[in-house]
């Protein structure tokens, strides 16, 4: 009786040992779950929405470049009329001064 217990033992231990590797080689399958393909589309959505994000900050640096060139045209223009009307203005208050002067050798 003790032998037939113990070939019963190992017999069951053979099969759990067999079982256990059919488990184990059925979890390394290449079939995807729907988890796994949650995750690849999860994945891709965060790729394209990077890249999305890049080619949009890409685009505002340059709407700033370009904006920045404008208001350096503007800005040079603006400065340009500032230096007339400083030169006009002198050109008054010196015409202004030699009035004074000649009134006053009057």
């Amino acid at each position: 009786m003790k032998k037939s217990i113990v070939a019963f033992l190992r017999g069951l231990v053979s099969v759990t040992a067999v079982l256990v590797f059919v488990i184990v080689i059925s979890g390394c399958s290449k079939e995807e779950g729907a988890l796994e393909k949650a995750g690849e589309k999860a994945d891709k959505a965060i790729e394209e929405t990077t890249k999305a994000v890049e080619k949009a900050g890409e685009k505002a640096g340059e709407k700033v470049s370009e904006g920045a060139e404008a208001a350096k045209g503007v800005v040079q223009k603006a400065g340009e009329k500032v230096t007339e009307g400083a030169e006009k203005a002198a050109d008054a208050v010196k015409k202004g001064v030699e009035k004074v002067e000649e009134k006053a050798k009057k």
